[in-house]
Order: C-alpha cells, then sequence, then structure tokens
C-alpha cells in the first residue's frame, strides 16, 4: 500500500486535476464559459478589438503573441520568484537559527510574509493583472466569433 508521501509529480497533478474538476462540477469554482465572457466585458477591455477592419486580425495577433511569448515570460517570472525566495530565505533563515527556530518554522514564516505582503498591496498588482486577462478573454471572444 502506498502512502500520498510516495507519490510522483504524475500523482498529484491528477489528484489537483480532478479536484478542479470536481469544484468545477460542483459549482464551487465558475467554468471558464462563465468567466470569459464576464472579464471580456469589464469597462476597460469592452472597446478593444473594435476596429471594423483590423479588430480580429489584432486580436489574432494578440493571442499568437501571447501563446508564442507566454512560455518563455513564464520561465523568467518563474526564476525571478526563485531569486526572491532564496533572496529572502538568505535574510530569514539565519535570523531565525539566531533566534532558535527550526529551519522548516522560519521557512514557512518567512513565506506567509510574502503571503501577506502580495494580499496587503493586491492594489499595485490585481487592476494589471485583470485587464491583461479581460484583454484576452475579448481577443479570444473576437476571434472565435
Amino acid at each position: 500500500m502506498t502512502t500520498w508521501m510516495s507519490w510522483c509529480v504524475r500523482h498529484w497533478f491528477l489528484t489537483l486535476a480532478a479536484g478542479v474538476l470536481i469544484a468545477m462540477d460542483t459549482g464551487f469554482v465558475p467554468s471558464p464559459r462563465d468567466v470569459i465572457p464576464e472579464l471580456a466585458t469589464r469597462p476597460e477591455v469592452r472597446t478593444a478589438f473594435q476596429d471594423p477592419i483590423f479588430g480580429t486580425q489584432d486580436a489574432m495577433l494578440f493571442l499568437f503573441s501571447f501563446l508564442f511569448f507566454g512560455p518563455f515570460a513564464g520561465f523568467v517570472g518563474f526564476f525571478l520568484l526563485l531569486f526572491v525566495l532564496g533572496t529572502l530565505g538568505a535574510i530569514f533563515l539565519p535570523l531565525g537559527r539566531r533566534v532558535g527556530l527550526p529551519e522548516w518554522c522560519s521557512t514557512t514564516l518567512y513565506l506567509m510574509l510574502l503571503g501577506t505582503i502580495t494580499y496587503v498591496e493586491r492594489d499595485a498588482w490585481m487592476p494589471t493583472s485583470l485587464w491583461f486577462l479581460g484583454l484576452m478573454a475579448r481577443a479570444w471572444i473576437v476571434v472565435m466569433s
């Protein structure tokens, strides 16, 4: 009998995907069919890609650019996140050792601190993220219609 500690990445991914599908099926998480039109009708992106001549081409170019450059941007963002976590770990872990905290406790505390700062400063990053997601949804709807 295996335990959850012996699961590989594939098992965790399948469990997470099944959980998301069950949550969408039960209504805890809205489906993309509900979210995409809502994002596309946000006031700041409602007029995007409305040009009668080049609107569809602009939307297609935007989607292609996102699909082409998105993995590279995700790769850079992932390593930037690793750099920030490593830098903060190099600062907070020795401080935790001086206080007498175990390493896992120091790591948990500084990750909680990062999560709290991200939540408190959501006004700095949330509008831009919602604008970009709305622009993606608007481009998707324009191209698919």
